[in-house]
């Protein structure tokens, strides 16, 4: 508080966080906030229902990005944490907390401005768990979908029609003004239209008695290839093994001060503070086997190099495994 910010560091606002983004809902995850009767949940439960009446972005696969957001998200990638009109409709301003927070989907569940492990998070969180969460998301709204024995014309929509994703190409007149067109939205709800929370609420109800094994299986191999890569991510992230091999990784120097220096290795919203005396032994990782690394800098400079640094080090890519 009352410190001048560093011109080189990136900053949220404390008034929108990182919910500067509008994520998917799909069917089934609509259904369980709907079904949600917490009072702890009803803020969230009401914003839900308003989108539902308001239209935008409303399909059988979930609650879509409408339009107008869309674009403007899509362009304005300095904006991320910082604006308040891209604000999520489902912030609850009182306490800065999410309303659908039991009920979100994967890119709010997996995203963090800082991890646990630096790089071994980012890369289990990231790379592993949200790619599966989303194949399995999207394949199962598709599954409620056929379970729902909806028409052939609703179906193909659901998978094939552009006009269900919400960007710039489906920005109409209407869809700037917040109005929905009616003709077209009919058409895509088909049978369920006029009963939308119905067919969410029934979809959630299928999702809900399905086993890990039962999903796998509806999501099919790219969900068990991701399963298997997620598992091995979280064994990397949870191993405390040095590589055999370490040379120095790329990096940005942000700041410094005295006996100190501020860098930006795999993020910017992860900077590293490292001690100069640090630094200055850096350069004997050059591949080498890391126990040849740490005697020699003993020998050379008097210091022992406990492994818990150097594996912070390698957790947030400030050194690099050599294959």
């Amino acid at each position: 508080p009352g410190a001048a910010p560093d011109a080189k560091r990136y900053y949220f606002d404390a008034v929108v966080k990182c919910c500067t983004y509008l994520p998917t809902m799909y069917n089934f995850l609509v259904g369980r906030a709907l079904s949600d009767q917490d009072t702890s949940s009803a803020e969230g439960r009401a914003s839900v229902e308003k989108r539902i009446t308001n239209g935008l972005g409303i399909t059988p696969l979930g609650l879509m990005q409408p339009p107008a957001y869309a674009l403007l998200y899509d362009q304005s990638k300095n904006s991320f944490g910082k604006s308040k009109t891209l604000r999520c409709p489902h912030y609850i301003e009182d306490g800065g907390r999410c309303g659908i927070w039991r009920h979100r989907e994967s890119t709010c569940a997996t995203w963090f401005c800082k991890h646990v492990k630096g790089s071994a998070g980012y890369a289990f969180w990231r790379d592993g768990l949200q790619g599966l969460l989303h194949n399995i998301e999207i394949n199962l709204a598709r599954w409620c979908l056929t379970e729902l024995q909806v028409s052939d014309e609703l179906l193909r929509n659901a998978v094939d029609s552009p006009a269900w994703k919400a960007d710039a190409a489906t920005l109409t007149s209407e869809a700037l003004d917040d109005r929905v067109n009616a003709e077209f939205y009919a058409e895509s709800w088909g049978e369920w239209h006029g009963r939308e929370r119905e067919f969410y609420i029934r979809c959630a109800e299928l999702v809900d008695r399905l086993s890990w094994n039962e999903v796998l299986e509806i999501c099919g191999p790219e969900a068990r290839a991701r399963a298997q890569l997620t598992t091995k991510a979280f064994r990397t992230m949870t191993s405390d093994e040095l590589p055999a091999k370490l040379r120095v990784g790329s990096f940005e120097l942000i700041h410094m001060q005295p006996g100190t220096m501020r860098l930006k290795t795999y993020s910017e919203y992860d900077p590293i503070d490292v001690p100069s005396a640090v630094m200055d032994v850096l350069p004997y990782f050059d591949g080498r086997p890391t126990a040849d690394v740490i005697e020699t800098i003993a020998e050379e400079h008097g210091v022992q190099i406990e492994q818990a640094l150097i594996q912070k080090m390698v957790q947030f890519d400030l050194l690099v495994p050599v294959k």
